[in-house]
């Protein structure tokens, strides 16, 4: 059970919170700052309006993926529980707080300040994001993908320690699409979960008969890096300037920019054009991809021991 006890003070399943301040909204969530009453340790409640029962089996799907995982790169649910009124139900789920934010405001502070993120560190942050992927993709009894993996949905903790968010978009691994009904039914649910800029080309035109498979978070991890070098996503200028962000991904139109360039090993730059490839099938999977950064890794590592 929830409930508002007295103002500022909310109770979630019998442990009462303090509320403190806004941190965040889109949409029909709410986030905010709250403060354990027992333990005065700081996390983050999310409220998600439901306006139907569908809406809130949805919703509850979000506490209910993460709630499968005890992995240190994907967060971790303390409490959730539904909340009844007249006219609709919010769903309320308590997260971790991370004070430092996300890897989006790490890279929105580089770029403000003229600077990059060192290969090292940026390495680093990319492998943990892979290995919270790899738990995903090889969950057991059912494999997941997050489908909306992108650097604000990616938060670190005090040890550069990145963590995945936002389940809301999680589905199975695999969907078998049978008919145009179909197609048209997963392209409609890419469109109203997966941020455009950081989708997938087959979520975009969704065949009427294919594989929706893990590929579509190998795509977005290569937008993901992309973003860590050059700090912007491959397709951000295309959503900012009005252009078809659609076609943009479908015809794999991405820039490199070559001032960023000589601060990153070639072999580094080489990961970003596996990762981005339109076709899903000739996409490598997590294991690959986690291989090739602990291979560049240990580069570093023995350039750095030079």
């Amino acid at each position: 059970m929830g409930c508002y006890c007295s103002k500022g003070l909310v109770t979630i399943n019998n442990r009462a919170f303090y509320m403190q301040e806004r941190i965040g909204e889109g949409g029909y969530a709410y986030i905010d700052l709250i403060e354990d009453k027992k333990s005065g340790k700081f996390f983050a409640l999310k409220r998600i309006t439901c306006h139907s029962k569908e809406d809130e089996t949805e919703a509850l799907k979000e506490a209910e993926y993460c709630r499968m995982f005890n992995h240190p790169n994907i967060i971790k649910v303390e409490e959730f529980t539904t909340v009844k009124k007249t006219q609709t139900t919010s769903v309320w789920i308590v997260f971790p707080f991370f004070k430092l934010g996300s890897l989006q405001d790490l890279i929105e502070k580089t770029a403000k300040n003229n600077s990059y993120i060192h290969e090292d560190r940026l390495l680093g942050i990319f492998k943990g994001i892979c290995e919270g992927v790899k738990a995903m993709h090889e969950a057991t009894p059912s494999p997941v993908t997050h489908r909306d993996i992108k650097p604000a949905n990616v938060l670190l903790d005090e040890n550069d320690t990145p963590v995945l968010m936002d389940f809301g978009s999680v589905g199975p691994a695999r969907v078998e699409i049978k008919g145009s009904a179909e197609a048209q039914a997963m392209q409609d649910l890419a469109a109203a979960k997966c941020t455009m800029p950081w989708r997938a080309p087959e979520l975009f035109h969704v065949e009427s008969h294919c594989i929706i498979d893990d590929k579509v978070d190998i795509w977005s991890l290569g937008c993901t890096l992309y973003a860590m070098i050059y700090l912007e996503g491959p397709f951000d200028a295309v959503w900012q300037k009005g252009d078809s962000v659609q076609l943009a991904v479908l015809s794999r139109n991405v820039k490199f920019p070559e001032d960023q360039q000589s601060l990153y090993s070639a072999e580094l730059l080489d990961l970003i054009n596996a990762l981005l490839v339109v076709n899903p099938a000739e996409r490598p999977n997590i294991n690959w991809v986690i291989q090739r950064v602990e291979d560049l890794c240990l580069n570093a590592l023995a350039a750095n021991r030079v």
